[in-house]
């Protein structure tokens, strides 16, 4: 019985070595410092919050979009992908969207909820009755993978706030 598992060990051991790293899913590493990222780092960041991965890959390269435990969804895009000789991604835009429904939005209230969630960038299409909250993350230099799960935690954050700047009233 001991030499199956050795020979079990040995085998998981090969088959580790031989899989690429980029066919292997990423665990997500917080001291670890990322210059750029691919969709497996933010597919990592994702999964270490309890997240659910809802789609990788739309119009862009790297790009996944999740769902938060309260049902807020968003998504992170890779921007500054492939560039100066680094490859992956040297930013991530972190966005979450949502309609304005029948809300009364007004740009004093925008200009208020910029100005109070400095931590963050929203944005109104009134014709499409869209806000948009983003928060963007330079990688330049490197960051640690537990401050790009910490700049998505603050979005997540945040944005219930800017939702009761817009609404108010």
């Amino acid at each position: 019985m001991k030499s199956i598992r050795m020979s079990s060990c040995a085998l998981a051991l090969a088959l580790a070595v031989a899989i690429p790293a980029t066919a292997r899913a990423k665990a997500y590493a917080p001291d670890a410092i990322a210059l750029s990222v691919d969709n497996d780092d933010l597919k990592a960041i994702v999964a270490s919050l309890g997240h659910t991965l809802d789609k990788v890959d739309f119009n862009t390269d790297v790009a996944v979009s999740a769902t938060d435990e309260r049902g807020t969804k968003y998504v992170m895009i890779g921007t500054a992908c492939g560039v100066n000789g680094v490859a992956g991604c040297q930013g991530i835009a972190m966005q979450v969207r949502f309609d304005q429904g029948a809300g009364d939005v007004s740009l004093e209230k925008l200009a208020k909820a910029n100005m109070s969630q400095l931590a963050v960038s929203t944005a109104w299409e009134p014709d499409a009755k869209v806000i948009a909250v983003t928060r963007y993350v330079v990688l330049d230099h490197g960051v640690t993978m537990a401050n790009i799960r910490e700049n998505l935690a603050v979005l997540l954050a945040v944005t219930p706030e800017v939702a009761k700047i817009l609404f108010a009233g």
